[in-house]
């Protein structure tokens, strides 16, 4: 809810410091994605992988609790180098559950999200066809996302960046002769 008070904020803004021939429109990502069927397609596949990956996962975490069931019922048996040597083995598949579990999953490139974005790529350069072609055809200056709040199109003639940059190098040249 916020984002989308935020957002009409911005609207509201634009309106106020721009003319009144300013034409702003605006999408809801999530309802887009919601209803094209091929993102339903990647969300099956989606699931599928990492099904695969949470089983190899389950199968690592049962290897290791069957050691270390193991290692508790023989320790009184065991020699100090023999329980050492077990103790090493579960730390050392303990450790490699960690580091499964960041490979695929993990939130900084976990595979499963680099599979995420490789199949939501041609999808996303879908939607971002059609934004750009909406916006040209209908003459749009902004197209915002409601959901984000991110500005998805704009015309170039509204590009300020290279004026930015001169004035930016202007100012540092000014700044270096005093």
């Amino acid at each position: 809810m916020n984002k989308v008070l935020q957002y009409i904020i911005t609207i509201i803004s634009f309106g106020i410091l721009l003319s009144n021939s300013m034409k702003i429109g605006y999408i809801d990502s999530n309802r887009i994605m919601n209803e094209l069927d091929e993102v339903r397609e990647i969300q099956v596949e989606l699931e599928k992988e990492q099904r695969k990956m949470e089983s190899e996962m389950e199968t690592l975490i049962s290897k290791r609790d069957s050691l270390i069931q193991s290692y508790e019922r023989q320790q009184i048996l065991m020699n100090d180098q023999r329980k050492l040597d077990k103790q090493q083995e579960i730390q050392q598949i303990s450790q490699d559950i960690e580091r499964f579990q960041m490979e695929k999953f993990g939130p900084n490139g976990g595979e499963i999200y680099k599979i995420q974005n490789q199949l939501l790529a041609p999808v996303l350069s879908k939607i971002d066809d059609a934004i750009q072609k909406i916006g040209k055809d209908r003459g749009y200056d902004f197209i915002m996302d409601a959901v984000s709040g991110a500005l998805v199109y704009a015309i170039e003639s509204h590009d300020l960046t290279d004026e930015v940059i001169d004035e930016l190098r202007k100012n540092s040249i000014e700044n270096n002769e005093e």
